[in-house]
């Protein structure tokens, strides 16, 4: 449910012309719209889902109370990578791109509320530009806590406390770390994905659960190249030693440099935002 904006936002009369009143215009609409999320019952309900992987640790901890000699992990990482891999990336992070990216505009339309954005003199730009960066910023927030509690209490589950302390290994922090800005990145792009298509397109969710669990899904195990225009591809080739990726470059073939993937994730997420941009200007709002 989106709100009416009461909170004052700069116009050209108030400040100086140039990038600072931009600026300041900005932070206006950024400042705001991460109001209205806080506030919203969406958060509660998506934080819930953000860390619902987090039972499987704590499911495993409940169950070895009452079977004392369930055995352990074979490999904490690799239930960590593989969680990371099928539900974060899969599941988690297609549920939170999509209920902010299609409701960045699409709230403010149907609900009447958009016309009091857009008829300050401000550019079209800073609407969608501070609605984007706010709706990243809490769902970026809820992921990375997520991820880290659910990496945090695999490893403190375990009965040895040598294998506890493989937590703090070097290559295992490097590893989260590198899934972390991984996963926040692909959000990124994602977000900037649904904001369009919610722009754009009526019934956006329909489109999204399509793109997500049938193009993204399905597009990245062909062997042609027609996999590099799925944003996932580019994901996984970012995240290291991740055995859902492995087994699917054995199928899909070698993956593209990672520093090209970063700036093909990018351009999209600009591309993307710009369309957003673009249909703005171009709506008639009444």
């Amino acid at each position: 449910m989106s709100a009416v904006i009461s909170s004052p936002i700069a116009s050209d009369a108030e400040l100086p012309r140039g990038v600072g009143l931009r600026w300041v215009q900005l932070r206006a609409v950024f400042g705001f719209s991460l109001r209205v999320a806080l506030q919203s019952k969406r958060l509660w309900i998506l934080g819930l889902v953000t860390f619902l992987p987090v039972l499987v640790p704590l499911g495993y901890a409940i169950v070895s109370i009452f079977i004392p000699h369930v055995p352990p992990f074979p490999s904490v990482m690799g239930v960590f990578r593989n969680l990371f891999g099928l539900v974060y990336l899969r599941v988690v992070l297609y549920v939170l791109a999509m209920a902010y990216g299609l409701s960045l505009l699409s709230d403010e339309i149907e609900g009447k509320t958009l016309i009091h954005l857009v008829l300050r003199p401000i550019p079209r730009w800073t609407v969608v530009g501070g609605k984007f960066l706010s709706s990243w910023l809490v769902a970026g927030v809820l992921i990375v806590l997520s991820v880290i509690v659910t990496y945090a209490l695999l490893w403190a589950i375990q009965k040895d406390p040598g294998v506890r302390l493989e937590a703090f290994r070097l290559e295992n922090l490097k590893t989260l770390g590198i899934d972390l800005v991984a996963v926040v990145g692909a959000l990124a792009a994602y977000l900037a994905l649904f904001s369009c298509v919610g722009a754009w397109l009526p019934h956006g969710e329909r489109w999204g659960v399509v793109f997500c669990f049938g193009w993204e899904s399905l597009i990245t195990y062909l062997p042609a190249r027609l996999k590099w225009i799925t944003l996932m591809y580019h994901v996984q080739t970012l995240i290291p030693n991740n055995v859902v990726v492995v087994k699917r470059f054995i199928l899909s073939g070698e993956p593209l440099p990672k520093y090209m993937c970063v700036m093909i994730l990018f351009a999209a997420t600009v591309a993307f935002l710009a369309l957003t941009v673009w249909n703005l200007k171009r709506r008639e709002i009444r």
